[in-house]
């Protein structure tokens, strides 16, 4: 195996399964979809080890892995209904943290858009071309995502919209 492959994949494959982690909620899927992520790297690796950064191109495809297995799981929940066989749960059970939990709750697009701008810290324009979307649609999923995060937070802790309790 090549010595600067290797490098990469100990710098990044654990901000890979935390990126997983926060976007998913679970830690299984997280590893699965870094493990994948890795493994395309690699056999890219000719290409990618010449990208000013990487990190960038890892982070793309494990987003767009992450939005094909949620597309998957939900036709196969369609599959299942239409087969009369009781589905699966949409979603992977969170993880115990506050955060997965409270974006396990968002439409996909909602949770991976959270999650590239507050975990990744990725402007609009930066998940735009992650995400292969427009700014515009990045703006709304984020907007959406914010209302429904604040009316969670307000319901669960009985804070009000600033923060504090009634």
């Amino acid at each position: 195996m090549d010595v600067e492959f290797e490098e990469c994949f100990r710098e990044h494959y654990p901000r890979l399964v935390a990126l997983g982690v926060a976007m998913s909620g679970s830690r299984e899927l997280a590893r699965d979809l870094a493990q994948e992520t890795m493994v395309r790297a690699h056999r890219h690796w000719p290409e990618v080890r010449h990208y000013d950064v990487p990190w960038a191109w890892l982070r793309r495809v494990m987003t767009n892995l992450l939005i094909d297995q949620h597309r998957s799981r939900t036709a196969e929940g369609a599959a299942i209904v239409r087969l009369g066989a009781r589905p699966e749960p949409a979603h992977p059970a969170p993880v115990s943290d506050d955060w997965a939990e409270m974006i396990a709750l968002l439409p996909p697009r909602q949770r991976v858009v959270v999650t590239l701008h507050y975990a990744e810290d990725l402007s609009i324009e930066q998940i735009a071309e992650v995400m292969h979307i427009r700014t515009g649609t990045v703006k709304s999923a984020l907007a959406k995502a914010r209302e429904r995060l604040a009316t969670t937070w307000t319901r669960d802790t009985g804070a009000d919209s600033t923060g504090g309790t009634r």
